[in-house]
């Protein structure tokens, strides 16, 4: 293995890397408290719930004039002289690339984020869907152009959708904006490359984000738009599958509480691991004539009965299966 002169000096000159991370640090902290100090205050204060209008500065962004182009070039000019002169050192902003996309989030305050994007050409195939999440988003776009396709969620049924779509150029200059999870957009071809300053806010109450087939509308993928929620399902999947038998009574709880389909992943997995506290749990949901899953989990009751007779005992606590 060829390790890099420069790199094997750093071995035994620790302060020089801790130098170089500190003078990267410090362009990003002067520029959060000069030219961006006024934007991220009002960051913050559209991530707790205010209207885009009541935040000029922040609303100056995604109107006519240089103020993105401005707020942008006062940080990454100088932390790219930085980055010159300490190439050993980290960008100390978040920042990941992937599949023809870089992302830097340049602030995020409560549900608000401000993030720069660029997207670069790839010989990809076009994308055969779509994903419609909750939300508002505004875009404008810093450099280059692309052909983009708006799409707008006409109607959605339990597991098909009806779909508009329209392709047009975007160019440096435009802002694109996006309110709720009737509309998105797909990135179709990219001229080069494209830059655009994005701000987001998720909703107070997200709701579920879904994915549908573009050529007829079929529900490929459903999620929760709940980032906590989502947690709570992955660590009952986590559960499940270390088979933490403990934790069934925990999960029987979670069938009351938060979104149905949260709920639905908290009743499989107290199944899989006690079917007995699993099946309580569904026969309480199955009795409950106001619980918008009643109808499902009597469904389901109904199956494994039939299947496993035993469950109608009480006095078995788990089913053979």
């Amino acid at each position: 293995m060829r390790i890099d002169p420069k790199l094997r000096a750093l071995r035994g000159d620790s302060a020089s890397q801790r130098n170089a991370q500190l003078a990267l640090e410090k362009v990003r902290d002067d520029w959060r408290s000069g030219q961006a100090s006024q934007t991220l205050g009002e960051l913050e204060a559209y991530g707790e719930g205010a209207l885009l209008d009541q935040c000029p500065t922040l609303e100056a962004l995604f109107g006519d004039g240089p103020h993105a182009q401005n707020l942008v070039s006062a940080l990454m000019q100088p932390m790219l002289a930085c980055l010159a002169e300490n190439p050993t050192g980290q960008v100390p902003i978040r920042h990941q690339h992937s599949d023809g996309l870089s992302v830097l989030q340049l602030a995020q305050s409560g549900r608000a984020a401000l993030t720069l994007l660029m997207y670069t050409e790839l010989d990809g195939a076009e994308a055969k869907s779509a994903c419609f999440a909750g939300g508002e988003r505004f875009e404008t776009v810093l450099a280059g152009s692309a052909d983009i396709r708006f799409l707008e969620l006409l109607e959605e049924q339990r597991e098909r959708a009806a779909i508009d779509c329209d392709t047009r150029l975007i160019t440096a200059g435009e802002v694109m904006r996006f309110a709720g999870r009737e509309n998105t957009k797909s990135i179709l071809r990219v001229h080069g490359r494209m830059v655009v300053l994005r701000l987001s806010r998720t909703d107070e109450m997200p709701c579920d984000a879904c994915e549908y087939a573009l050529d007829d509308g079929r529900l490929l993928h459903r999620a929760s738009g709940s980032r906590h929620e989502s947690g709570l399902e992955m660590k009952a999947a986590l559960l499940g599958r270390m088979g933490r038998r403990d934790a069934a009574p925990v999960l029987a709880r979670l069938t009351s509480e938060g979104s149905d389909h949260a709920r639905w992943q908290s009743l499989r997995e107290c199944l899989a691991l006690d079917s007995g506290i699993g099946f309580a749990a569904l026969s309480r949901m199955a009795s409950d004539p106001v619980d918008p899953l009643a109808a499902t989990a009597g469904a389901l009751r109904a199956q494994l009965l039939e299947t496993y007779p035993q469950l109608a005992s009480q006095e078995l606590a788990e089913c053979p299966a």
